[in-house]
């Protein structure tokens, strides 16, 4: 990637860990390492997010500040947010791409004293994320928990998704909706 990454805020990292830790004590699958960022750009995009969000942490501190926003999201967000939502042009337009990448050991590898032997880097891909890819993810979502009830945990409680859908054919079903996860590379090292 040829741009700035900066650390994620999300939730991601912890959601990861404690998926993590559920794949560990009920499968014995060996945890991974996590950490998300996000691709910014170059510098100048950089500076342009640091004082965006400066600034966004100014204004939410006091009422009229946290006023203005509401009444004038438009603005505030350089275009980005309106409260009319986006455009059909701009749903048609809009996409995402997360690529990830790992490194880490074959099978016949130990981790103790050695140093990973495999990388790989895969993506998902989708149309628009939040009003176009977000409800083809939850009814797929859905439709796995209704159809694939046997492949679900089978202690009740609160999961991530991960957790809840790791043995499912959720990707499946996700892939053949236009979310698609691939493989861009895996090799030796």
């Amino acid at each position: 990637l040829k741009s700035y990454s900066i650390p994620f805020m999300g939730s991601d990292v912890s959601v990861v860990r404690r998926t993590q830790r559920y794949l560990y004590e009920n499968f014995e699958e060996s945890p991974v390492q996590y950490a998300a960022y996000v691709a910014v750009g170059g510098i100048t995009s950089v500076i342009k997010l640091m004082f965006a969000g400066l600034f966004f942490l100014f204004f939410v501190r006091f009422g009229i500040g946290r006023q203005l926003l509401i009444k004038f999201p438009w603005f505030f967000s350089f275009g980005y947010f309106s409260k009319q939502g986006p455009t059909q042009k701009q749903l048609d337009a809009a996409s995402f791409t997360l690529t990830f990448f790992g490194q880490g050991y074959g099978q016949d590898i130990g981790a103790d004293k050695n140093k990973p032997n495999l990388k790989i880097c895969t993506q998902v891909k989708g149309p628009e994320a939040g009003y176009v890819a977000t409800p083809i993810a939850m009814v797929q979502a859905a439709m796995t928990l209704l159809n694939d009830a046997s492949d679900l945990p089978k202690a009740g409680g609160v999961f991530t998704p991960g957790a809840a859908f790791s043995k499912t054919k959720l990707i499946d079903r996700l892939n053949k909706h236009g979310i698609e996860f691939s493989v861009i590379s895996s090799s030796e090292v």
